[in-house]
């Protein structure tokens, strides 16, 4: 709520603001939906699962609803977008610790105290002395759930194939190729600007992009069918592999047959294994499969050292205590290739930095070495007084 303090923002004056934007929207029907689900589980002294669907939902709000509404919250000006923000998270943020008060109670009130009662002095003076929360049913959109879970699960898996391929989500890539059909284009412009991809082409067909490795378990099939494993192995390799991998993962059973015997084939008997050809990184959940294309043009490695130098820059801030809205002098120097590729860029650099210069080559005892995609760079920075 740091901005909310910059921008001395009080909630209680927007109390009838209704949200607009899509984001917004989402995360309100999953708040619904979390106090009817937790709300039927301790009716039924489930508390595990109870806790369990409070942390999917604590992890949805921090990874997903704040990560994708960042920009919202940095606006200079409170117009309607940056109030929707403000509201839905107080909301939010409100709601969640009286869910959440019996499970971790402690914690819970102190989060009270300073969102609630800090505010509020007709507030209840505890989180234990609410009224558990009302279900608005209409706010639950369970399509706009369904749809929105299902970009950040391509997201997930989006970050997963770039951990298999070691490469940083700072990194663009030009193309990302995902086997399903459709994705309105609202997720497939969040799925893009998550992962940092040009492109996305869907309904790709993976096994042009991903090498299958498919063979029978032999502690499993051995143990039954030790002398038919090489026709075993003969009938899987006749299979369609990427059908047959889908088929496995989702937990379903494939039968071949040899000498009139039907033989099941399962994730128990088999072991998959599912990698991107050269050049591509794959991961996949389910029938949802995605593929980056990691091939690096000097212009995407170029943008690439851009946004590594950003965040270099932004850590810099925070580790010597800036404020967020100090303005600063940026200093780099001992590297002329990342010299220029950073004068190129200077103005896209001096914005999201608030840096009111940025100066070259100049003698400073306090650089800081830093890495940059495998370039060495020198910077220092201080705030403009």
């Amino acid at each position: 709520m740091l901005y909310a303090e910059i921008d001395q923002f009080n909630p209680l004056n927007y109390k009838d603001f209704k949200p607009t934007n899509i984001m917004d929207q989402w995360i309100l029907s999953k708040l619904n939906t979390l106090v009817k689900e937790v709300d039927e589980k301790l009716e039924h002294y489930d508390i595990t699962n109870a806790a369990l669907r409070i942390e999917a939902f604590t992890d949805e709000l921090s990874n997903w609803y704040v990560r994708r509404n960042r920009e919202r919250f940095w606006l200079t000006e409170l117009k309607d977008e940056k109030i929707g923000a403000y509201c839905t998270l107080y909301r939010v943020l409100t709601t969640l610790v009286t869910v959440a008060a019996p499970f971790v109670p402690f914690m819970a009130d102190e989060i009270y105290q300073n969102l609630v009662v800090g505010l509020d002095k007709e507030a209840p003076e505890s989180v234990h002395l609410c009224l558990w929360p009302e279900v608005k049913e209409n706010e639950i959109d369970k399509q706009l759930e369904k749809e929105m879970d299902l970009a950040y699960k391509i997201v997930r898996l989006g970050r997963g194939a770039r951990n298999v391929a070691n490469i940083k989500n700072r990194q663009p890539l030009s193309k990302m190729l995902i086997s399903m059909d459709t994705l309105p284009k609202y997720y497939a412009d969040i799925v893009k600007e998550e992962l940092n991809v040009k492109e996305i082409d869907l309904g790709a067909e993976m096994s042009d992009y991903v090498n299958f490795e498919i063979k029978p378990n032999l502690p499993v099939l051995g143990k039954e069918y030790g002398k038919l494993i090489p026709r075993i192995k003969q009938e899987i390799s006749n299979k369609n592999q990427m059908d047959l991998a889908n088929t496995v993962k989702n937990g379903g059973i494939e039968y071949i047959e040899i000498d009139d015997k039907q033989i099941a084939l399962n994730a128990e008997n088999l072991l998959v294994t599912m990698q991107g050809k050269e050049g591509f990184a794959f991961s996949g959940e389910g029938e949802i499969g995605v593929v980056l294309d990691t091939h690096i043009t000097e212009e995407l490695k170029e943008e690439g050292y851009v946004r590594e130098v950003l965040s270099k820059v932004q850590n810099m801030r925070k580790e010597k205590g800036f404020e967020v809205l100090d303005h600063i002098n940026l200093y780099v120097a001992g590297n002329n290739m990342l010299q220029e590729v950073i004068k190129k860029n200077e103005e896209l650099i001096k914005h999201d930095t608030l840096a009111v210069n940025v100066r070259y080559h100049e003698n400073r005892n306090s650089y800081t070495e830093t890495n940059i995609n495998g370039e060495s760079l020198q910077i220092d920075v201080e705030v403009v007084k």
